[in-house]
C-alpha cells in the first residue's frame, strides 16, 4: 500500500498525464487549445502547482525534524565536546553554543539592561569599533542555530541560493578569487625529441566584497515577554525572508556596481530567439548547447527562469510530427522536475514577460556563480526608539557578495529586439 508523500506524487502523476494528453492532442492536430481544452489545462496546472507546494512543504518538514532529531542526540551525548548542526554552521562548543543561545534570547526578550555581566561577556560585540560604556552600540551576532534558520528560509525563497555556490567566509574583508577558462586549450602532437610548446594557464582575478544589508521590526513587550513565543522560529523567519529577497534580486539583476553582480547582466546571449513575443524548444536546445560540454556534465547543470516562464514551457512539444512534452515532472519523490533531462529553479526575478528584448532563461552549471557570505549576521534591540508604542524594535544587518567566476559557465536566452 502506497503511503506518505508518495500518494501526492502519484496523484500529480495523473494530473500531469491529463495536461499531457490535451497538449499533445492539439499538437498532433497543428492547431492551438480550443478554449474549454485552455481553461481545463490551466485548472489541472493549478492543482499541480499545489501538489508542489505541498511535496516542497514535505521535504523542509522532514529535512528540519532530522536535524532537529540529530542536535537533540548530540546534545545528550555528553562524551563529546564538539556538534556541527548545518552546514552552514561552523563547528563549536555545544555547551558554549546553549549558553549564547539563552543569553541571546533573554537580550532578545529583556534588553541588554538586563543581561548579567556573564551574558554580555558570552555575547559576542557585532562590530569592532565599539564605544566605551555602551552596551548595545554595535548590537549582538546571532547564535549558529538562529542563523542556519534564517539561512534555511532564504533558501526556501531564493531561486538562485538554491541553484548557486554559496560560501561563508569568518569576516569581510576583501576576497581575491583567481578566475580561469582553459577549456579552449589542447595538447599539442609532438615528435619524439622536439621542443614541447609551452601552453600557460591565463589566470584572471575578481574580488569578491561584502556589501551590507540591513531591516528592521517592531514587536510589541508583551509577545517578547511571552514565554510561548518562539523568538528562535518568528523572528530568523522574518528576516530570512527579507534578506532572502534581497539577496534573490541583487545576485539575479545587479549591475556589480557598488553592490553584488547581479548573473544575468554577467552573461552572455546563448541564443536570441526569432520571434518577440515566441520561442520555441529548438531555441531552447539552442541555449543548451551553446554552454561546453565541460559544463553541461557538471551536477550543477540546469536552467532557471520565472514561474510564468514555466508555465508557456509546459505548452511546448518537441515538435515535428513528435508531440512529446518537453516539461518532465517528477513522479518519485526525491527526483526534481527536469526540462529536456535537465533540472531547472524558479526565480521570481528574472524576466517574466515574452516580449521584446527579454532575458527570459538561462542555462549553467551554476555553481561558477558564487555568493560569498559574511557568517555573523547581526541583531541590535532598540528598546527607546518606539518604546512611546509599548514596541521594541530590531535592526538585522549581514554583508556579502555575488561574482559569476566564469562567463562561460551560464548564459541566457533573449528574445528578439522587435
Amino acid at each position: 500500500m502506497v503511503t506518505g508523500i508518495q500518494q501526492t506524487y502519484d496523484k500529480r502523476g495523473v494530473i500531469t498525464k491529463q495536461m499531457t494528453d490535451i497538449t499533445t492532442q492539439a499538437a498532433k492536430e497543428a492547431r492551438a487549445m480550443t478554449t474549454d481544452e485552455e481553461t481545463t489545462w490551466k485548472r489541472l496546472d493549478a492543482e499541480y502547482e499545489g501538489l508542489t507546494t505541498t511535496i516542497e512543504a514535505y521535504k523542509r518538514d522532514e529535512q528540519r525534524a532530522a536535524e532537529a532529531a540529530t542536535k537533540e542526540f548530540v546534545q545528550r551525548d555528553a562524551g563529546g565536546g564538539q556538534w556541527k548542526s548545518d552546514a552552514t554552521a561552523p563547528i563549536a562548543d555545544k555547551g558554549l553554543e546553549r549558553e549564547r543561545r539563552a543569553a541571546f534570547d533573554r537580550y532578545y526578550r529583556y534588553g541588554a539592561a538586563n543581561l548579567s555581566p556573564e551574558e554580555r561577556e558570552i555575547l559576542k560585540r557585532g562590530t569592532s569599533n565599539q564605544i566605551v560604556g555602551t552596551t548595545t552600540l554595535g548590537g549582538h551576532t546571532v547564535p549558529q542555530d538562529y542563523m542556519a534558520e534564517m539561512v534555511r528560509t532564504m533558501k526556501d525563497y531564493s531561486g538562485i541560493m538554491q541553484a548557486c555556490r554559496v560560501m561563508y567566509t569568518e569576516n569581510g574583508q576583501a576576497l581575491p578569487w583567481p578566475t580561469t577558462d582553459d577549456t579552449g586549450t589542447l595538447a599539442i602532437l609532438t615528435t619524439e625529441a622536439a621542443a614541447v610548446t609551452i601552453a600557460d594557464i591565463t589566470y584572471g582575478q575578481k574580488t569578491l566584497n561584502a556589501y551590507k544589508y540591513t531591516t528592521a521590526v517592531k514587536i510589541s513587550q508583551e509577545l517578547l515577554q511571552d514565554s510561548a513565543f518562539d523568538m528562535s522560529v518568528e523572528v530568523p523567519g522574518v528576516f530570512g525572508d527579507r534578506f532572502g529577497r534581497a539577496i534573490n534580486l541583487a545576485a539575479t539583476t545587479a549591475d556589480g556596481s557598488s553592490k553584488p553582480q547581479g548573473f544575468v547582466p554577467a552573461t552572455s546571449a546563448g541564443k536570441t530567439t526569432a520571434s518577440a513575443t515566441a520561442f520555441t524548444f529548438p531555441e531552447i536546445i539552442d541555449l543548451i548547447h551553446s554552454i561546453n560540454p565541460a559544463y553541461r556534465r557538471s551536477p550543477n547543470f540546469g536552467l532557471m527562469f520565472h514561474d510564468t516562464i514555466l508555465a508557456a514551457v509546459k505548452k511546448l512539444t518537441i515538435g515535428s510530427g513528435d508531440a512529446r512534452p518537453l516539461w518532465q515532472p517528477s513522479v518519485r519523490e526525491g527526483e526534481p522536475d527536469r526540462l529536456e533531462g535537465y533540472r531547472y529553479w524558479i526565480n521570481q526575478d528574472m524576466d517574466d514577460a515574452v516580449t521584446a528584448a527579454k532575458k527570459i532563461m538561462a542555462a549553467g552549471d551554476f555553481s561558477k556563480f558564487v555568493i560569498r557570505m559574511v557568517k555573523e549576521m547581526t541583531v541590535l534591540r532598540q528598546d527607546e526608539l518606539y518604546s512611546a508604542n509599548g514596541l521594541v524594535g530590531f535592526q538585522a544587518w549581514a554583508r556579502w557578495d555575488s561574482e559569476l567566476l566564469d562567463a562561460g559557465a551560464i548564459k541566457h536566452m533573449i528574445t528578439a529586439a522587435s
